[in-house]
């Protein structure tokens, strides 16, 4: 028995450092849809960016960015939000600041893209 809590361990830690990001756009006032924008809509590219972090590898908990906010921030007042994407990765300086901390603080770039309606 011996082996299997040796063994244990790391693949609870490895299990902690997955991260999956969660949001909710229900207090959005517009409508948002990952389709792309119809035919002859006026549209402009917009692009935001927020930061989620993991706490002794999320063993302490995390904190995630706040999708919604960043889209209406980025948006401000439109008709809608088309072509909808969400991603989370590592830039050089998460991924530093990461390995600085021995993972201790595990940090990720939020960027939301996405084409604004106009009115």
């Amino acid at each position: 028995m011996k082996p299997i809590r040796i063994v244990a361990l790391p693949v609870l830690l490895c299990a902690t450092g997955c991260m999956s990001l969660q949001y909710d756009l229900g207090a959005v006032p517009f409508a948002v849809s990952a389709s792309p924008a119809p035919k002859g809509a006026r549209t402009e590219p917009f692009v935001a960016t927020g930061k989620s972090v993991l706490w002794v590898h999320g063993l302490l908990g995390d904190s995630q960015a706040d999708v919604a906010t960043l889209v209406k921030e980025a948006v401000g007042d439109c008709a809608g939000v088309a072509n909808f994407r969400v991603a989370s990765a590592a830039s050089f300086h998460d991924w530093f600041l990461t390995h600085l901390t021995l993972g201790l603080v595990r940090m990720k770039t939020v960027t939301v893209t996405g084409d604004r309606l106009r009115h």
